[in-house]
């Protein structure tokens, strides 16, 4: 009989654990908003709000940068108030944009993370907000709400009632005079996704829990 059989059980056991405890961590997973540009002060109303029925809202703003692990992230049109032709581009494949023209509700995904996920605002001036990124001019990406359902579903939207967003960030563009965080509006949500590593680990898991317990049957 094998003499290191009763010690390589453990060991085994951890792995397995430890791939458990990596799938675990990757289903909690959020996409986050990390306020790393300070404070913006929202001095004009945000018209788009009562067609998706968020109040309209004064004072302070966090501006920074949409984090997440690694998943899938969807952004979703909300809406837009701007003097400016606004668009948000996804920076990897599939490289897809939203448009003002697109319908409200229309949404483009890829896989991201982990870290700041790369997307950018533009507006038809040649301004730009690269998230976690360069920002230039007046332009700025702020947190508009977080776990935001829709009560209000325009005409014609892609929309559904009760639909709920992780965030909502708004897109402060090029024009100076005012900031409002409503020049372009979009929902973000997150579908955690294992990383290949962590999949391999797991496998790897249930492939000595299996010689285990073929061990065990032929001892």
């Amino acid at each position: 009989m094998n003499q290191n059989h009763g010690r390589d059980i453990p060991m085994k056991r951890t792995l397995l654990a430890a791939a458990l405890v990596a799938l675990a961590g990757a289903a909690q997973a959020q996409v986050s908003f990390t306020n790393d540009m300070g404070l913006g002060v929202k001095n004009r109303e945000f018209n788009p709000a009562p067609s998706v029925g968020l109040a309209d809202f004064a004072g302070p703003v966090q501006l920074g940068t949409v984090t997440s692990a690694y998943g899938i992230i969807t952004f979703t049109y909300l809406g837009q108030e701007s003097g400016f032709t606004d668009a948000l581009g996804l920076q990897v494949a599939p490289f897809t944009s939203l448009l003002e023209t697109d319908v409200v509700g229309k949404s483009v995904s890829a896989s991201f993370g982990p870290g700041a996920v790369p997307f950018q605002f533009v507006d038809s001036n040649g301004g730009t907000a690269v998230n976690g990124g360069l920002w230039s001019g007046n332009n700025s990406i702020g947190l508009i709400a977080t776990n935001f359902s829709v009560t209000n579903v325009p005409v014609g939207s892609l929309l559904t009632m009760g639909q709920t967003f992780d965030l909502v960030i708004g897109y402060n563009d090029s024009g100076a005079a005012h900031d409002d965080w409503d020049d372009f509006v979009v929902g973000v949500n997150f579908a955690p996704i294992p990383e290949p590593e962590t999949y391999a680990l797991m496998l790897a898991g249930l492939g000595v829990m299996g010689f285990v317990a073929r061990r065990r049957r032929a001892s």
